[in-house]
C-alpha cells in the first residue's frame, strides 16, 4: 500500500521540478518561474502564487520546453510564402505583421550570430546580429511567379526554353543585406553570393567565411 503514495509523491515532485525549470528573464534582470505561454504580445506565467501577464517588450529571454529558442524579439516581421497557389505573377508584395518571435541561436561567432524562428503557421525565418546591432535583424526573402507567355513575348531572350514556363522566382533580399553587413570583407568569392540560399547550412557557411576574413 505504500507504493501508491510513493508514486504520487514522485509525480508531484517531478511536476514541481519541471515548473521550476521553466522561467523567463525580464528587462530588469528578474527571473520569474512557472508554466509559460505566449499569447499575442504577452507572456502568461502561471506560478504557485498566481498568474502574471508580462508584455513581451519587457522580456529578454524565455526558457521553457514549449519554446525551441530563448531570445524574445518583438518585430515587424516581413512575411513570405513559397506556396505556388498563393503567389502572384511578376510581383512580390511586401506584407508585414507586428508580432513576437522566440528565436533559437543556431550559429555563434565573434563577428555575427545567426538565429532561426518560426511563426504560428511554422513558416521559417532567419535573423542575424552583429555586435553593433541592439537586436537581431531579419533576413528578408520573398517569392513570385515568373515566366509565362507574357514574359516571353516581352523579353524572348531572357525567357526562352524552360524559363518560359511559369516557375517560382526568389527575391534574395537577404543577399544584399549580408553583402552590406560584410562590406569590410572582400575575400568572399562572388560564387558564394550567387549560390547563397535561404537555408541554415548555406547561411552558416557564409558567416564562417566572413569570420575567416582578416
Amino acid at each position: 500500500m505504500r507504493i501508491v503514495p510513493l508514486i504520487f509523491f514522485l509525480l508531484i515532485s517531478t511536476a514541481g521540478i519541471g515548473q521550476k525549470k521553466s522561467f523567463l528573464v525580464t528587462d530588469t534582470g528578474d527571473s520569474i518561474y512557472g508554466t509559460i505561454k505566449l499569447r499575442y504580445k504577452s507572456f502568461i506565467v502561471n506560478t504557485p502564487a498566481g498568474t502574471q501577464q508580462i508584455a513581451a517588450d519587457h522580456v529578454r529571454r524565455v526558457y521553457a520546453s514549449n519554446f525551441k529558442g530563448s531570445m524574445v524579439v518583438h518585430c515587424m516581421l516581413h512575411l513570405y510564402t513559397d506556396n505556388l497557389a498563393e503567389l502572384e505573377m511578376g510581383s512580390t508584395p511586401l506584407k508585414e505583421r507586428d508580432t513576437v518571435l522566440i528565436l533559437q541561436e543556431v550559429y555563434t561567432s565573434d563577428k555575427m550570430n545567426l538565429y532561426f524562428g518560426t511563426d504560428d503557421i511554422k513558416t521559417q525565418y532567419y535573423f542575424y546580429k552583429m555586435p553593433s546591432d541592439p537586436v537581431p535583424v531579419q533576413l528578408v526573402v520573398r517569392y513570385r511567379l515568373g515566366g509565362g507567355l507574357s514574359a516571353y513575348y516581352a523579353n524572348p531572350a531572357e525567357y526562352r526554353g524552360d524559363k518560359s514556363r511559369v516557375h517560382i522566382e526568389e527575391d534574395k533580399g537577404y543577399v544584399n543585406q549580408l553583402k552590406a553587413a560584410m562590406a569590410d570583407c572582400d575575400a568572399i568569392p562572388e560564387t558564394t553570393w550567387d549560390l547563397l540560399d535561404y537555408r541554415v547550412y548555406s547561411l552558416k557557411n557564409l558567416i564562417k567565411k566572413y569570420n575567416e576574413c582578416n
